[in-house]
């Protein structure tokens, strides 16, 4: 078997939603509204966008790399598209990211103390970054709100213009910014998109 000499751990990159948030208590709410929107809108039904968007109702739960639970906003449009059979106009465009990228009133912790769990690996010397697939403000909106942006020496979106995932280019940027090697970060996630991008960025 071939030996891999690992570096120590210098930086640690999350994943927002999924990893850092409660998915479903923080996400699942919007992308009902959204839904319910274009259901009047539209001839379709709400909860058939939900499901083509990945999400499974008898379970609670998501399908792995689907639009909503690893997509950004345009792979969520697209996908809805494709499900009406027709274009999602601008203004209905504008209303469904007002759903998504208005300021959240109820972030929704993975952890309790999620500021404790970043001290601790603070304290152990490391870096600490988010890449998300939802916008670079949404990112910050969460850590303001969790009053945890002292916490974080690095944040990123998909529109941050570092790539999307599973692309390297978000790695490659906290690395840039953090003064690290790529084999120096452990990638942390809930998807495969994230895993992916881990393995991709070395």
């Amino acid at each position: 078997m071939k030996t891999i000499k690992a570096r120590k751990i210098k930086g640690v990159l999350f994943d927002k939603d999924g990893t850092l948030l409660d998915f479903n208590r923080t996400w699942l709410a919007p992308f009902q509204r959204a839904a319910a929107y274009l259901e009047k809108c539209h001839s379709v039904d709400a909860a058939h966008l939900l499901a083509c968007g990945g999400y499974v109702a008898a379970s609670n739960s998501w399908r792995a790399n689907s639009a909503l639970l690893s997509g950004n906003t345009r792979e969520v449009i697209a996908c809805w598209q494709a499900a009406i059979g027709a274009p999602i106009g601008g203004d209905e465009m504008r209303q469904i990211e007002s759903f998504f990228h208005s300021p959240h009133k109820s972030w929704a912790p993975v952890v309790d103390d999620l500021a404790g769990l970043c001290d601790e690996l603070r304290a152990l010397g490391a870096k600490l970054g988010i890449a998300t697939m939802d916008s670079e403000a949404n990112a910050h909106s969460m850590v303001r709100a969790l009053e945890l942006t002292a916490k974080f020496d690095f944040i990123c979106g998909d529109d941050s213009g570092f790539g999307v995932k599973p692309e390297a280019g978000m790695v490659a940027a906290f690395c840039r910014e953090c003064g690290l090697q790529c084999d120096e970060v452990a990638m942390v996630g809930d998807s495969p998109r994230d895993m992916e991008m881990g393995k991709n960025a070395g």
